[in-house]
């Protein structure tokens, strides 16, 4: 019986391929398959440039391992809340629509597929609370989240809620920064 060797084995592996996905050409590399098994990936937006670019990373994933995206935005309660209750909560119930009205737009901007979505949330409370729980008991396999890069005066000041989502989230969390290098 003949041994092959590691590197005869690679090499028999099938040759990369190009795709077209719309007006792009998209290489796709076939390989053993994987071992990494993502059903349900969790992607918090708040509408910025950098949440966006944490969706696109979340979109190829969720293509790349046959996963299905929970989308989530967080409203964050004014912080003097209790001044006249009633009129909060109105207006609360307003922000909360508004919200899911944004969350929509921004999928139908970005062309994302239905099928790639399981659900398009929006919860009111503490972000990275919020998206923990979310996470938890949606039992996401991956929280896909952005970073600001906020620095000093302003990280002192704001936090970090990536940062506090990666120490409190029951899952592995990849965080996408707006101005590092790129692999998606």
């Amino acid at each position: 019986m003949k041994k092959t060797s590691k590197r005869s084995q690679a090499s028999s592996r099938k040759p990369s391929s190009v795709v077209r996905r719309g007006d792009a050409k998209t290489r796709v590399i076939e390989m053993v398959p994987a071992k990494l098994k993502l059903a349900t990936i969790l992607v918090p937006l708040d509408f910025s440039k950098e949440s966006e670019k944490a969706l696109r990373y979340a979109v190829t994933f969720a293509e790349q391992f046959g996963a299905r995206l929970i989308l989530l935005n967080v409203v964050e309660p004014l912080p003097f809340a209790d001044l006249g209750a009633i009129p909060l909560i109105m207006e609360s119930e307003a922000v909360l629509s508004a919200c899911r009205t944004k969350l929509n737009s921004v999928v139908s901007r970005h062309n994302i597929p239905d099928s790639l979505i399981e659900k398009r949330l929006v919860r009111s409370g503490q972000a990275y609370r919020e998206i923990a729980e979310a996470a938890r008991t949606l039992k996401a396999d991956l929280i896909i989240i952005s970073t600001h890069g906020y620095t000093g005066f302003h990280h002192a000041l704001l936090g970090s809620t990536a940062e506090r989502v990666v120490r409190h989230a029951p899952c592995p969390v990849l965080v996408v920064r707006n101005h590092e290098k790129e692999f998606v």
